[in-house]
């Protein structure tokens, strides 16, 4: 009797020799390697890259304005959609004005009793001048009946300016928006009883433009005193300002106002840049980033912003090589501004590096580098392909 053994390793031999069978009758063909991986590279660029300073913003409205009522009353209605675009001019709310009404007729009354007697003492005045001149009546009689005439014409003025202002006064029962922009919640409700410059009704933001407060430091103050003239002109000008999200807004600003001096709490120098905000994309009370152009850097090699890796403070950038093997190299950057890097050292210009894919490259893959934006292209491209082996 054999030894177990030896019986379980002519098993296992017995084994791999089927295997091998099965093998050979496959033909012996091996998988065809997949396609180089595509990604999206885009060339290093020597450039003229302008260099930013960049400071935290205080977004306000360009102006403000506070609604008041001007006459007392209660509020009948409120005429707006509570945080709508309003115009100049529009209808806000109505306050009742009856009182008003009835101190506009009195003003009318008098306006035609004022008017009556002015009517008459032109009478007598017209009557006497004849009887003076035949010495009918004394001269005092006539002199007499001029001044009342001319009296007469004044009470008649005194009474109709007595008119328009019980006029303007009955209007302010109707509050207008006195500027065009954003209105906020409503401060009353209908119903509710308000005094001349009493509560505040609502508020507008101008919505068309707005304003950045922000603070460069001392030390920022005096390196920008040694700019030259042009440089001075230039951060003057073209003023970024970065969204919360990381959108810049397409339209520049210009600083039209710096303080009188340095803030000695804080070391800080306030000054303010003024942005056109067409249909009010950017809300005042939203912070954002102020940049401000300090100087150019001429010929600096920049990627963009997407094709740098960080790592525990250490930056690499994945190269694309002439074999289209990738590299992951180290690189030293500088300044980051208008979604690119400044690359010190590192990198030449023309040398390719992966932007998009990023994430599923290692180093020495061999990769099919594609333009930027190229993806969409390329994999409907492939879509067809395979569509037509089908």
């Amino acid at each position: 009797m054999g030894k177990p053994g030896g019986s379980r390793f002519a098993l296992r031999l017995a084994a791999l020799g089927f295997a091998g069978a099965l093998l050979a009758g496959c033909g012996g063909e091996t998988p065809p390697a997949p396609p180089p991986m595509p990604v999206e590279v885009v060339k290093a660029a020597a450039q003229d890259t302008p260099l930013y300073s960049e400071y935290i913003g205080d977004i306000r409205a360009g102006s403000e304005v506070a609604v008041f009522p001007r006459i007392g009353g209660v509020v009948l209605r409120r005429a707006f959609t509570e945080g709508s675009m309003v115009r100049q001019g529009q209808l806000l709310f109505e306050i009742e004005a009856r009182e008003y009404v009835s101190a506009r007729d009195v003003a009318l009354a008098n306006v035609a009793a004022a008017e009556a007697q002015a009517a008459r003492a032109g009478e007598d005045v017209a009557r006497y001048g004849p009887l003076v001149a035949e010495d009918a009546i004394a001269q005092q009689v006539y002199d007499n009946a001029i001044a009342t005439a001319k009296a007469a014409d004044a009470q008649v003025k005194a009474t109709r300016a007595a008119l328009r202002n019980a006029e303007i006064t009955l209007g302010y029962g109707q509050v207008r928006a006195p500027i065009s922009g954003r209105i906020g919640k409503a401060s009353v409700s209908v119903g509710q009883l308000v005094a001349p410059g009493g509560v505040e009704l609502a508020r507008i933001s101008d919505a068309g433009r707005i304003e950045v407060y922000f603070s460069p430091s001392e030390e920022e103050l005096l390196s920008f005193a040694r700019l030259s003239p042009q440089e001075k002109a230039d951060a003057q000008t073209g003023i970024k300002l970065v969204l919360a999200d990381g959108t810049v807004l397409p339209q520049d600003g210009t600083i039209d106002f710096a303080d009188r001096a340095v803030d000695p709490t804080t070391g800080s120098y306030r000054l303010r840049a003024v942005f056109p905000n067409p249909g009010g994309q950017v809300l005042p009370g939203q912070f954002g980033r102020v940049q401000i152009k300090v100087q150019t850097r001429k010929g600096a090699v920049v990627v963009p912003d997407r094709a740098v890796m960080e790592q525990f403070g250490t930056y690499f950038v994945m190269v694309v090589g002439k074999d289209n093997k990738t590299e992951q190299r180290r690189v030293t950057v500088g300044t980051q501004a208008a979604g690119q890097w400044i690359i010190e050292d590192g990198l030449k210009p023309g040398e390719a590096v992966v932007v998009e894919g990023l994430a599923k490259v290692r180093p020495g893959m061999v990769v099919q580098p594609l333009p930027q934006g190229g993806s969409k292209a390329y994999a409907q491209e492939a879509m067809k392909k395979a569509a037509g082996k089908q």
